[in-house]
């Protein structure tokens, strides 16, 4: 290989640095796991210095495997907590989807946004290909459109049966559960709430960088950013779908006369655009639709991220928003009725 060639190939490995730590885990996204499903008892994952803490489950169901990042607060082991499904996109994990969601944190501390207790979340880590176990995992992308961004189709019975499992280990109170996912996570929102007829597992749900593709009937909050180029029509059809069935009332939570005017920030992975946002909500009866467009943008996605005050991983791009806190007050706001 000429120098030339090396030079090129070493400039497109540090360009993809920030990404790297993301697609690394693409050959299985699973972490190390020390419980497995089910579980024997409920316990708190708060650690010895009284920290937010997590544990790894193994469960398997139907020959999938399924490693789940569960984070209970303490007294939620004692019952009548909500809980909070929080799906990554591919090639993401748990972690990751943290890092944008901060849901973990944000379910931790709910009492101090009003809720009448915390919220358990689980995060399953999702294999997009390379399994550890079946090496190709095909069923993953037995449809086309999967691998490029379709639902975790093969995996939906694992997670239904683990919600479940904590539901009743948990003694969940089952008019506060929520489901949020990002990407091809909100895709497989989109299978729970619209194609397999599971919308009744959750009370409302929420949707980031994707579209939403059903008749509503239950809460539901879509981010999306500008500049996401998977999704660009995604509000505008869900805000469409929603104002055809008349007798909807529309109202400003955010109107930012500066949302379409973003600055730029430095960040360790270069250039980014500091985005602004903008809120709307539409009611109509018991169903609510809260749609928010964020002027975020990242690299090498541009607005395919997590709107957050501050930037930490690849996914997640500047806003004057947080993700996790928008769906954290969505959630509490929107209790099974």
């Amino acid at each position: 290989m000429t120098s030339h060639w090396l030079k090129a190939l070493f400039l497109i490995l540090a360009g993809l640095a920030p990404a790297a730590h993301a697609y690394l885990p693409l050959v299985d996204n699973q972490p190390l796991a020390f419980r497995s499903c089910p579980l024997d008892r409920p316990v708190s994952t708060q650690t010895l210095l009284g920290h937010i803490g997590s544990i790894n489950i193994d469960c398997r169901v139907n020959g999938i495997d399924v490693v789940y990042t569960l984070t209970v607060p303490p007294g939620c082991e004692k019952g009548g907590c909500g809980l909070i499904l929080d799906v990554h996109g591919m090639t993401m994990n748990a972690s990751q989807q943290n890092a944008g969601t901060k849901l973990r944190q944000h379910g931790w501390t709910a009492k101090q946004y009003g809720a009448p207790t915390p919220f358990i979340v689980v995060q399953p880590n999702m294999t997009d290909l390379f399994d550890r176990e079946k090496i190709l995992d095909t069923d993953s992308i037995a449809d086309p459109d999967q691998f490029s961004g379709g639902a975790y189709l093969n995996e939906i019975p694992n997670i239904n049966f683990f919600v479940n499992h904590l539901i009743a280990l948990y003694r969940v109170d089952t008019a506060r559960t929520h489901m949020y996912g990002f990407s091809r996570g909100g895709n497989t929102v989109n299978a729970f709430y619209c194609e397999l007829g599971l919308s009744s597992v959750f009370a409302s749900y929420g949707i980031g960088g994707h579209g939403f593709r059903c008749p509503p009937h239950k809460p539901v909050m879509l981010i999306v950013g500008d500049s996401d180029n998977r999704h660009p029509g995604a509000i505008a059809d869900a805000e469409a779908r929603v104002r055809a069935l008349g007798g909807v009332t529309t109202t400003a939570i955010v109107n930012d006369p500066g949302y379409v005017t973003p600055r730029y920030v430095v960040t360790w992975a270069g250039l980014q655009r500091q985005g602004r946002h903008h809120h709307l909500r539409l009611q109509r009866g018991n169903f609510r639709l809260e749609t928010l467009r964020h002027s975020g943008s990242t690299l090498p996605l541009a607005g395919h991220c997590h709107p957050s005050r501050d930037y930490n991983s690849w996914l997640v791009c500047h806003a004057n928003m947080e993700t996790g806190r928008k769906l954290i007050d969505f959630f509490i706001q929107n209790p099974r009725r």
